[in-house]
């Protein structure tokens, strides 16, 4: 049996047609699939972000950063420059997802009590490592929840963010074990040290900057 050349362009047209959509279909799904894996998401914990920490980011790409967060002039105009989408995050959120990676309240080593409490104070505890937090309204009870942890939960070292220091460390020396004292400043955390091992630090965060708290909270737990 003979078949015709234009039977047989009949037949191929028939069969491609019925292919393409599938094709198309397919090429589609890639072409999604493809551009899905050029979108890349990056988590920044800085609590200042300057232009420095977004250097490596490429064009168009969405960054998750603390709702605390200050962002520099300098890296607003690089979020603008390479269409950055900037996403904040609660940052108590991000602090109960690092939890898993803290030891058990009562055997960490460094244990915070908040009376007095704003954004610097805020800002300069979520810097630090391996803590505790507790949330007080007066200064006698930030003294007890400090004996507590000194005695009770192992703690070796307290920071009390309160306007009434000298009454909060007070309160805790009634203790045998608790050894308060006041620091204002990073000259004050060195003088405690030649003199004796503290083990509760009161300090008023009233007025002080994120950097002024840092340092000292740096001074107290290295």
């Amino acid at each position: 049996m003979t078949v015709s050349t234009t039977t047989i362009d009949r037949i191929v047209a028939n069969v491609l047609s019925q292919l393409s959509p599938n094709e198309q279909r397919t090429e589609s799904v890639v072409s999604q699939a493809s551009s899905a894996k050029t979108v890349q998401s990056f988590k920044i914990t800085e609590t200042v972000i300057t232009a420095d920490v977004l250097e490596n980011v490429q064009t168009g790409q969405s960054i998750q950063i603390p709702n605390k967060s200050i962002v520099t002039p300098a890296a607003n105009d690089l979020i603008r420059e390479r269409q950055l989408t900037i996403n904040r995050s609660d940052i108590t959120k991000l602090k109960k997802s690092n939890s898993d990676n803290r030891q058990p309240v009562g055997k960490s080593k460094l244990s915070v009590a908040i009376v007095r409490h704003t954004e610097a104070v805020r800002s300069a505890i979520s810097d630090l490592r391996d803590f505790s937090e507790e949330l007080l309204s007066c200064p006698d009870d930030a003294a007890k929840y400090a004996i507590s942890e000194i005695c009770r939960s192992g703690v070796g070292t307290v920071l009390i963010f309160v306007e009434q220091t000298h009454r909060a460390a007070c309160f805790a020396n009634r203790n045998e074990k608790v050894k308060a004292v006041i620091v204002n400043d990073t000259g004050d955390v060195k003088a405690v040290r030649k003199q004796l091992r503290a083990n509760v630090w009161c300090l008023d965060p009233t007025d002080r900057s994120y950097f002024e708290l840092k340092n000292v909270l740096r001074a107290i737990t290295q």
